[in-house]
């Protein structure tokens, strides 16, 4: 008997006390186990010898060391010996489970299952000697994994009513099982961790190569727009001289040709720019000149820009509060673009008949102090709630591509997608804020959508 060879090694059967020293619980469970292995070398435990109601109680003495004769008698005589083929399962997770398993002979995997894809992720093994499936008798709830056959199994079943009998029945017994399970949670703990520490090295080596492949990209659409743009400029100038040249003039046919042409080729050069102006957002290179600037001159530069789309789309546009700002300390030019990517982003989005506003008032923001806070409000088509933070990233656009027409300033009009990113960028540089607000997107209701900036008044070293 195991407890005999207990006392023989160390005076005593009390797991609790050897040689007179308390034991941790910790050393109780590595007692249990010497035990075992001395059990099964000293009688050599096959299947068909536990097949009779003593021999199951000597099979369980080792396993449940230092229980009461009676309550070892009791769980030997409710104990059914079962087999199984390999791949069987003895327990699956989220059942609701009634009994626990002494393996006998075989191994067992212990899984438990990936809710997204319904993959499995391997827990341990379990083999000869060891209890699986007592968890779910001592707490509410299914089974918290899946216990299945490796190959042939023998085991021993034992169901929850026996079970939780003898364990009330068995201070040190309970303990032995917290002992057991504490164990097995620092195991799936140290496993979690690996996991997921392995999982953090994949992620972040996909990261490293999508930022080396996205500053690839950059690179080169930064060096194709710079390229490009020298002899659009020049394509620009020569399609302007011709569109004052006497001979067009003078011919009403040749007239609208030459305007198509130079429409088309500031839009390419407009398009250029803009991509050389996210360059530098991403990396940081933008370069701020400051000078007063009159916000409400700036406004109503772009307004007069956008006229002709006004009349030909019946927009409204208007402005208010602008009047009261003091002059902002900050750079002309990129001022400029940042409100005129701002406004044209409004008109874009605001179907025919619609309404654009501008307004400005001055306010103390925390950690920014004094600023100037100015909003451009529309009646357009809204933002989707999960949409508001991703339009500011650059070449993102809302809806499909295919569906957007090919103006910049017509309803839902083509475009880049890089307006936004460059106003975020022209705030930030500035030290000030900007964000979208919007009750969601419909484009039968139009709920509108709100960009409002703040920019922080600052010193001038």
């Amino acid at each position: 008997m195991a407890s005999a060879h207990v006392k023989e090694f160390f005076g005593t059967d009390d797991p609790y006390t050897i040689l007179g020293f308390p034991l941790t619980l910790g050393q109780v469970a590595q007692i249990r186990k010497l035990c075992y292995t001395i059990h099964v070398m000293d009688n050599s435990i096959s299947v068909s010898q536990v097949n009779t109601q003593e021999d199951v109680k000597e099979f369980l003495r080792p396993i449940f060391f230092g229980l009461a004769e009676e309550d070892l008698d009791e769980l030997a005589q409710t104990a059914i010996v079962r087999s199984f083929p390999a791949g069987a399962v003895l327990c699956q997770e989220g059942e609701e489970g009634d009994a626990l398993y002494i393996i006998v002979q075989g191994h067992v995997d212990i899984v438990k299952q990936f809710l997204d894809d319904e993959s499995e992720r391997f827990l341990r093994s379990s083999g000869p000697g060891e209890v699986v499936g007592e968890m779910a008798l001592l707490q509410e709830g299914g089974r918290t994994a899946t216990v299945r056959a490796v190959e042939p199994l023998t085991v021993l079943e034992i169901g929850r009513d026996s079970f939780l009998t003898v364990l009330g029945r068995s201070p040190s017994l309970s303990v032995r099982i917290l002992v057991r399970l504490t164990g097995r949670l620092r195991d799936a703990d140290r496993q979690a961790i690996t996991d997921l520490s392995q999982a953090n090295k994949e992620l972040t080596r996909a990261l490293r190569q999508l930022e080396r492949m996205d500053q690839a990209k950059s690179d080169f659409i930064q060096v194709s727009a710079h390229e490009l743009r020298t002899p659009v400029a020049a394509l620009m100038g020569y399609a302007q001289m011709m569109q004052y040249n006497s001979t067009v003039q003078e011919d009403p046919s040749l007239q609208p040709l030459v305007e198509g042409v130079v429409t088309s080729t500031k839009r390419l050069h407009r398009v250029f720019n803009s991509i050389l102006d996210v360059s530098r957002v991403v990396t940081g290179g933008i370069e701020i000149h400051r000078s007063p600037v009159n916000i409400l001159v700036v406004i109503e530069g772009i307004f007069l820009e956008f006229k002709q789309v006004q009349e030909e789309r019946d927009l409204t546009l208007e402005q208010e509060g602008l009047a009261d700002l003091p002059f902002y300390p900050g750079d002309p030019d990129l001022m400029y673009k940042m409100f005129y990517h701002l406004v044209n982003n409004a008109i874009k989005y605001t179907p025919d008949g619609g309404r654009i506003a501008v307004t400005g008032r001055m306010v103390d923001v925390p950690n920014l102090g004094r600023c100037a806070q100015v909003a451009v409000e529309d009646t357009g088509i809204g933002i989707a709630s999960q949409e508001l933070d991703l339009i500011f990233e650059k070449f993102y656009r809302i809806g499909e591509v295919a569906l957007h027409s090919s103006g910049t300033t017509s309803f839902k009009g083509g475009g880049p997608g890089l307006g936004l990113t460059i106003a975020q960028g022209v705030v930030l540089a500035h030290g000030g804020r900007i964000w979208a607000e919007s009750p969601g997107c419909d484009e039968e209701t139009c709920p509108g959508s709100r960009f409002v900036v703040q920019l922080p008044y600052v010193e001038e070293a």
